[in-house]
């Protein structure tokens, strides 16, 4: 089948609105990784593992449970590294909210990170995410999220 390719003189695109799902949206994604490294993380800083595996146990109650239950069965799920959570993380950098630190390789929150923690706390948000993170609180530090993950998936 030949196309008349020649005789296009132009083509012309309309970009359609499309609804995204709010837990797809940066924002969304930024203000858990506040909360977890406001409430369960030491010295509010967090690794990537850590940040990708709160993130997947963060999506359904069922996996709030074997996060809660990880520091028993010493278990490490299998998980999925989610880009948006990536990119989440590349925005909040560049809004200053988290800073990366090269030697150590983790993110941690920044002056205006902490405020925005704050104002999340006092709002009427992310209810469940809040007493769950408060009832986890520090039990699963990095060290050990990465010794686990070592056991788990040796190299």
């Amino acid at each position: 089948m030949d196309l008349p390719l020649d005789e296009i003189e132009e083509i012309n695109f309309n970009r359609k609105k499309i609804p995204i799902s709010p837990e797809l949206r940066p924002i969304y994604r930024i203000s858990q990784i506040i909360l977890v490294m406001e409430l369960s993380s030491t010295m509010k800083t967090a690794s990537l593992l850590k940040l990708q595996l709160f993130n997947w146990g963060l999506q359904n109650e069922d996996r709030y449970e074997r996060l809660f239950k990880l520091k028993e069965t010493k278990d490490f799920p299998i998980i999925r590294f989610d880009p948006f959570l990536n990119r989440a993380l590349n925005y909040g950098v560049a809004m200053q909210v988290f800073l990366f630190n090269v030697k150590t390789g983790k993110f941690s929150l920044t002056e205006k990170g902490e405020l925005l923690a704050q104002k999340i706390l006092k709002d009427d948000v992310f209810s469940k995410e809040k007493v769950f993170l408060k009832t986890i609180k520090k039990s699963l530090s990095d060290k050990y999220i990465l010794q686990l993950f070592k056991e788990r998936y040796p190299s």
